[in-house]
């Protein structure tokens, strides 16, 4: 499609990307004490991962993100040398780990879920259920068509 995109098109563009930094910062604000610094949203959501999915394998997140095996080794490398994250041998294959939160893990992804929840309600405690579910639909909508435009080593 090689159409010039609209006025109206390329303004949506920068509304979503704004939403998508004040979210980001709305997290990391949420996320900040003064006993501790923040730890970063999508190393937050990576740690969830792990948690969600006990003993899954760097690979394992790799597809599950979409992220690329480098991009995922520095994240998980980041998780490991903060103690958020521990790592077990695979007795299936010695050339992979399982990942594991640790107990500061646990409780930092405790935080970031609470965090999540408080964001999602200032976000979006003022809509009706119908609005909610429109959103949720045309949110679904422009990921897919976004998934559908992307090589597949982007995606994600």
């Amino acid at each position: 499609m090689n159409t010039r995109p609209t006025s109206r098109q390329l303004a949506a563009l920068e509304n979503l990307m704004t939403l998508f930094g004040g979210v980001k910062k709305a997290l990391r604000h949420q996320l900040h004490t003064e006993a501790e610094p923040a730890v970063a949203p999508m190393l937050l959501r990576m740690l969830q991962l792990c948690q969600r999915h006990p003993g899954i394998t760097q690979q394992g997140l790799a597809q599950r993100t979409g992220r690329d095996k480098g991009q995922v080794a520095r994240l998980i490398r980041e998780l490991l040398d903060l103690g958020l994250l521990s790592r077990q041998d695979n007795p299936e294959d010695r050339r992979s780990h399982h990942l594991l939160p640790t107990a500061a893990g646990v409780a930092a992804v405790a935080r970031f879920e609470q965090a999540e929840v408080d964001v999602a309600r200032l976000l979006f405690g003022h809509l009706s259920a119908a609005e909610l579910s429109g959103l949720n639909a045309q949110l679904g909508a422009l990921r897919e068509r976004l998934d559908q435009g992307l090589p597949e080593h982007d995606a994600g």
